[in-house]
């Protein structure tokens, strides 16, 4: 498994066979229903949250949070897969800062005939877990401040927070310039938002898909929009 751990990679709290109180699964009514669900959960830190000069919890990650959302989660209605569970709880570790990446993995017991494992385990990188983490709504306002003409909108379809700003060009032209410009800084960026085009009209909008609403990667991209070149 390749997983594109933090520049640390030193540092890591370990939760194993964490057993769940979840509902997970559709069976018949010939088929082995698990009786339990585990919970394997690796989270890496700054080394900084584990080599600490003085005792005091202050100093350190408290997973104990987390770790009562993960029961919460688990005990929240019927989950038909695995991975919807588990997904869950990538969003609710994504709220952590302190949580630079993540292993995670689920399984239940037994499987057939009273015996065997059978789960579900995923890897989630520094960048993968950024592009989750919603940005505050007081980080919102403070960011919104060194953009140019952006406002804050729902996107018509997607019912998403995102950033918007249009323009009006001089000429169709300037405008399919402007539209190459943005196109070719998404690229760069690996952000790409949403792009349309009328005549000398342009709006974009932008938003991280996976995260379903705002983050920081996306105020990243309207400023490094806002740098370019107002030359057609």
């Amino acid at each position: 498994m390749n997983t594109q751990l933090p520049a640390s990679q030193q540092a890591c709290v370990e939760l194993r066979d964490l057993r769940l109180n979840t509902n997970i699964g559709t069976y018949g009514p010939h088929d082995v229903v698990p009786d339990a669900h585990m919970l394997d959960l690796t989270l890496w830190l700054s080394p900084a949250l584990v080599l600490i000069a003085q005792d005091g919890m202050s100093h350190v990650f408290d997973y104990d949070p987390l770790v009562a959302e993960i029961d919460r989660l688990a005990a929240n209605g019927h989950y038909e897969t695995q991975e919807r569970l588990i997904t869950r709880i990538v969003h609710a570790c994504a709220a952590y800062r302190e949580i630079e990446a993540l292993n995670i993995g689920l399984c239940k017991s037994p499987v057939r005939k009273g015996s065997g494992l059978l789960g579900v385990r995923v890897s989630v990188d520094a960048h993968t877990l950024n592009t989750l983490r919603h940005i505050e709504s007081t980080d919102v306002q403070e960011a919104m401040t060194a953009l140019s003409g952006w406002t804050l909108d729902t996107h018509p379809q997607h019912h998403t927070s995102c950033l918007s700003k249009s323009w009006t060009l001089p000429s169709f032209e300037a405008a399919v310039a402007r539209f190459n410009q943005i196109a070719q800084l998404a690229q760069t960026e690996d952000h790409h938002p949403e792009v349309l085009s009328s005549y000398t009209q342009l709006q974009v909008r932008i938003w991280t898909h996976d995260a379903a609403g705002l983050t920081h990667k996306d105020f990243t991209l309207a400023q490094a929009i806002d740098q370019l070149s107002t030359a057609p």
